[in-house]
């Protein structure tokens, strides 16, 4: 059996990838909307776990090509424990041609240009990071631990050292009013980034979360249904990336789409602003009830 503890999150898109726990929470576990590791400490995975867990997958016959390292953000682990991890993956399970997991913009700037560039070397891409917002004040009230200037810098790190990356943006996060200048905010970051995917989610009320009492105590105003896919709309309308992919089919987005940038860029709008027609005045004019997200329209 291999070793997982606690809950394990993958994106949608890695459902064929092997999940490799080698942390345990995550290891900043203070942002003002999650609650996914509250009762989880962190703690790093003992390499003889690892290679336990590796050396289990590949006495079968085992057709994975990526492994997605969990839990939290593994990207947390040094220079060294990856490079370690790696050789181990690539040791007991030579078909895998990627590694991938969570990353933070500050896991990226712990490590330098020279570290990343081997590490791309040794297999890692496609880390997803939870950029979540371009705008500052936002990046502070969600207390995502870093500027908007050091997020700039951690990608273009990344870019520099060759490693292909996903951010992670959260539509809504501004807050009611000012859906128009986050979406501009947030296509801004990402055009200067250019990322192989593009995962947007609407903010949602963990419960638990700090941000449930921030909603209840009145300190925060959350967008309505209509917002949250007007902010998507101007924000797809704005982005200018290369293949890059757009992936908007999280259970709380109220339309789901997904496509390449540029080529369908208008045909997701098309298919957002339909969807929107298809929500009666009311609830577009309504804060989505919690769990009603996963009713919404396909």
């Amino acid at each position: 059996m291999m070793h997982y503890t606690g809950p394990t999150f993958r994106p949608p898109y890695e459902q064929n990838s092997l999940l490799l726990q080698v942390t345990s929470g995550c290891s900043h576990n203070a942002c003002t909307f999650c609650s996914m590791y509250d009762e989880v400490p962190f703690r790093v995975s003992p390499i003889e776990e690892v290679e336990h867990d590796l050396a289990f997958v590949g006495r079968g016959r085992t057709l994975f090509k990526r492994v997605f390292l969990v839990n939290g953000d593994a990207f947390c682990l040094s220079y060294d424990r990856l490079m370690e991890i790696a050789e181990l993956v690539h040791r007991y399970l030579p078909r895998v041609e990627s590694i991938g997991g969570y990353a933070s913009i500050g896991n990226v700037l712990a490590k330098s240009e020279q570290q990343l560039r081997e590490l791309t070397q040794a297999g890692f891409a496609d880390f997803n990071i939870g950029l979540e917002s371009g705008l500052d004040d936002v990046l502070a009230f969600m207390n995502k631990g870093y500027t908007l200037a050091q997020a700039r810098e951690a990608l273009a790190r990344l870019n520099a050292a060759g490693m292909p990356f996903n951010l992670n943006i959260i539509t809504a996060a501004a807050g009611r009013g000012r859906c128009l200048e986050h979406a501009a905010a947030n296509a801004a970051i990402v055009n200067e980034a250019d990322p192989t995917l593009v995962f947007v989610s609407p903010l949602h009320v963990d419960p638990g979360a700090r941000l449930e009492q921030l909603v209840a105590d009145g300190a925060f105003e959350e967008c309505t249904l209509g917002d949250y896919i007007t902010e998507e709309i101007e924000f797809l309308k704005r982005l200018d990336v290369t293949d890059c992919v757009f992936f908007g089919l999280h259970v709380s987005n109220p339309v789901r789409v997904s496509g390449i940038l540029p080529r369908d860029k208008d045909y997701l709008v098309g298919e957002l602003e339909f969807g929107m027609t298809r929500f009666p005045q009311w609830q577009l004019d309504s804060v989505p009830a919690k769990g009603a997200e996963g009713r919404m329209v396909d």
